[in-house]
């Protein structure tokens, strides 16, 4: 009975989705930078250009199967009684991207897997979010999204590092032994678990203060007219499950609050993956620093994620508006000040790793908030109007919008960073990012943690269009 209750427990339940956060991440980084070596000692590539490019290629497609899979599983975790199944599937994906990268000899092998990879993440980072939120509740899911930012920032800086040492000592196969060993108890973490039930909401507090009943079941269909409604089941709106779940895209991307959330992580994850395609070119050319310089840098952005847990628990106290508010603060800063650390620069290693560390502690105060925002912004809609999205929910595709954007900023950033250096300059670069920074802000400022007025707007209008036959 002792170990039944901790398979269910929050405790254990936000440890599984961190490890599998973790082994994702880690995993989906250890094969970069081996990549150009599989590409000419495998493939059998010999050009540089040829390399360069289709490794640019399989960067990308993990990218663009990460926005895709992420709204894909968003869209099907929500159409599901249970979300722990596909999520224990996702090993399974996961398991065969890896197996295709240690026998890929080919372009195509290759290309499978790094998609592979992406729906791999895709189903992390929505079945698995969504999962968390229904087992530690939206009034945890702060701290929840703290711990998750740590495992995802661990794996995606110890995974290039762990990749390039075993393929340095060992050879390419070796690379993917502890990916076999990792995925093994992965696997064994998902089974173990105990997915939780959905909490009831019971009947809708100002109808039973007016002594008002829920009206009578009426059949599959009708039922989600009830007043007395789970938290995650029936709707008061006269509509069925399959009208809801098809408009929750519609009804989330129309939410000022939900829309400055999402955008709010595109903005942070293009600065935060920014650097990748320019910092190490930068300071060789300007300052004649090293890869070593470059990697302690790097390491420089990721220390601070270990904030992350205390900018959670401040969302679960105080809202996310202040912790987000906050991180857009620093990054203000650190970014116009970064584009003043150019060629003939005093001290410019020194300058760059504490301008760069608060960078990295503007990400770990801004991101968790606004990923708990997402799960908040939907507990309010539908606290507005129980069971607005169907039988369901919608939190897995809320999830699904937050990554896709997230997916987009990790995909544009870099390019955006090398295209603006190379045109106009490494000042103009953090000189645009700081201004869109400064834009965030303010609509973080007027729009994050507010009452349901805002999250709930679109539903009211949804309700009168659906009564007059609208579809």
């Amino acid at each position: 009975m002792i170990a039944r209750d901790f398979r269910a427990s929050k405790t254990f339940t936000t440890f599984v989705v961190c490890i599998s956060i973790f082994t994702d991440i880690l995993l989906q980084n250890l094969i970069v930078p081996v990549l150009p070596y599989a590409l000419s000692e495998r493939v059998g590539l010999t050009r540089e250009d040829e390399v360069q490019r289709w490794n640019s290629i399989l960067l990308a497609a993990y990218s663009a199967s990460l926005m895709v899979g992420s709204l894909f599983f968003g869209w099907i975790g929500d159409r599901l009684p249970g979300r722990r199944t596909p999520f224990i599937l996702g090993v399974a994906v996961l398991g065969a991207s890896t197996v295709c990268f240690a026998l890929a000899r080919t372009l195509p092998a290759l290309l499978i897997a790094r998609i592979l990879e992406g729906l791999s993440t895709a189903i992390v980072c929505t079945l698995g979010y969504a999962l968390l939120n229904d087992a530690v509740g939206v009034e945890h899911i702060g701290k929840a999204m703290g711990y998750t930012s740590v495992a995802l920032s661990l794996g995606l800086f110890t995974g290039p590092v762990i990749g390039g040492v075993l393929y340095e000592y060992g050879g390419y196969f070796q690379v993917f032994l502890p990916a076999f060993c990792l995925i093994v108890v992965e696997l064994i973490l998902r089974v173990t678990i105990i997915e939780p039930e959905k909490r009831s909401r019971g009947p809708d507090p100002s109808q039973k203060a007016l002594g008002i009943d829920a009206p009578p079941d009426f059949g599959t269909d009708e039922r989600l007219q009830q007043g007395s409604v789970t938290d995650e089941q029936q709707p008061l709106l006269p509509v069925t499950g399959h009208e809801t779940n098809r408009h929750a895209f519609s009804i989330l991307l129309c939410s000022p609050r939900f829309l400055v959330a999402v955008l709010s992580l595109f903005v942070l994850n293009n600065i935060g993956c920014s650097f990748d395609g320019v910092l190490a070119p930068y300071i060789n050319d300007a300052f004649g620093l090293s890869a070593i310089h470059a990697a302690a840098l790097f390491l420089a952005i990721a220390l601070p994620m270990f904030l992350a847990p205390i900018s959670g628990a401040l969302t679960d106290q105080f809202g996310a508006k202040w912790p987000a508010a906050g991180g857009f603060l620093i990054a203000v800063a650190s970014l116009f000040l970064l584009r003043l650390v150019v060629r003939g620069t005093n001290s410019p290693f020194m300058k760059l790793a504490i301008l760069l560390f608060f960078v990295g502690v503007a990400l770990a105060f801004a991101m968790p908030p606004l990923r708990a925002e997402v799960s908040k912004v939907v507990e309010a809609i539908e606290r507005q109007n129980p069971g607005i999205f169907g039988p369901h929910g919608a939190n897995s595709q809320a999830y699904g919008l937050m990554n896709f954007a997230i997916a987009a900023g990790g995909l544009i950033g870099p390019l955006y960073a090398g295209f603006v250096r190379v045109w106009l300059g490494w000042g103009a670069i953090f000189l645009s990012m700081g201004v869109l920074s400064l834009i965030m802000l303010v609509f973080v400022l007027s729009l994050s943690g507010e009452s349901t007025s805002h999250s709930s707007r679109i539903a009211p209008e949804l309700s009168e269009a659906r009564a007059d036959g609208a579809p």
